[in-house]
């Protein structure tokens, strides 16, 4: 019988960027939102507090707070030491784009090809990935994936009514770094990179309609040359929750022990709509937060668009997944930081 495993935690992109460059990101976010609310972007008090008189000195900050949070759950995994990661992560148009986007998707293959550094563009990145991963921003990882794992969860998805797509080579004419920035953040920042523990991932359509806002990424048109038409909705949120529960079945009846690792920011300040984008949901985020702490999560199920949206929650549709597969189980809350400078609402922690 298998064992499941479990941590929760952000693929946040500022942290593919040297720490004195996460306030330029912010300033990229902030100039995306004037031009889609037609007006000079404003932050919210909270936001004018944390900043401070510092910014500068707050995001370095913040950038250190982050990679300690990395490194605890690190820490956890050297301690199992599973034999497989399912990494659950959302698509922003990058694998999957207008001609083609299922609603979740599998990556059924035995290794799987990255090329993640494509963001790392800012002065003084080059030398942070050096520094950090001791490869150059051009770098191609080959990853060990497990595949035996993989097959299993697809076919007993299909099975029970999921008609989940899967893939064995995430690259085509439109797109050729390989696994989203989802996986392959993820894999760095658990220190991953070297393919230690073999991964599983499960790719979600998170963002539905608003997948516009990406467009096609790999294309690097401004915005408002993205505008592309006939995005499907996401997956409601209670057929996510059901199919963490077949996971969770799937994964009980074999040998391995299974890490599962939603990795996701929740609300972000620029995606909430019911703040014109310039404020995050704080406190409906807290509150699901005490959710999984109280082993309650699959309260989860529930809440679904147009809230989501409204909230700025596109992403925590890959935590329902892991809801769904974790059940009862409480979640201790490893760190939490509501940041205003890297603009989200971030959750780490370990299901023990």
């Amino acid at each position: 019988m298998g064992e499941i495993l479990g941590i929760g935690m952000s693929h946040v992109p500022y942290m593919m960027n040297a720490p004195e460059n996460m306030l330029r990101m912010r300033q990229m976010l902030m100039k995306v939102v004037e031009r889609m609310e037609g007006r000079p972007f404003q932050d919210p008090p909270e936001a004018l507090a944390q900043l401070g008189n510092d910014p500068e000195a707050v995001a370095q900050e913040h950038h250190r707070l982050h990679w300690q949070a990395f490194n605890t759950l690190r820490a956890y995994i050297d301690e199992v030491k599973p034999d497989a990661i399912l990494i659950i992560g959302d698509d922003q148009a990058q694998c999957f784009q207008a001609n083609n986007i299922p609603p979740y998707a599998l990556y059924v293959g035995d290794e799987v090809d990255a090329k993640p550094f494509y963001m790392s563009r800012f002065p003084g990145d080059v030398e942070y990935v050096k520094r950090t991963w001791g490869v150059t921003p051009d770098h191609q990882y080959h990853w060990p994936c497990h595949s035996e794992v993989a097959v299993a969860i697809r076919d007993e998805l299909i099975r029970n009514g999921f008609d989940i797509a899967s893939s064995n080579n995430l690259n085509s004419d439109r797109w050729q770094n390989g696994l989203g920035h989802a996986h392959a953040n993820t894999q760095l920042f658990l220190h991953n990179d070297e393919g230690r523990s073999p991964i599983v991932p499960l790719v979600l359509n998170c963002y539905g309609t608003d997948l516009n806002i990406f467009g096609t990424m790999a294309s690097g048109q401004a915005i408002e040359a993205r505008k592309a038409t006939g995005y499907p909705p996401a997956p409601s949120s209670r057929r996510l929750y059901e199919m963490g529960r077949v996971i969770r079945q799937v994964l009980l009846k074999r040998p391995e022990r299974v890490l599962v690792c939603p990795s996701s920011t929740w609300s972000h300040t620029w995606l909430t709509k019911k703040y014109h984008h310039m404020r995050m949901d704080v406190e409906g985020n807290t509150e699901k937060m005490r959710w999984f702490e109280r082993g309650q999560a699959s309260l989860i199920a529930e809440y679904d668009s147009p809230d989501i949206e409204n909230n700025g929650d596109h992403e925590v549709r890959n935590w329902i997944v892991a809801a769904g597969i974790m059940g009862s189980r409480p979640m201790e809350i490893t760190w939490q930081v509501t940041s205003w400078v890297s603009t989200g609402f971030r959750v780490f922690g370990i299901w023990r």
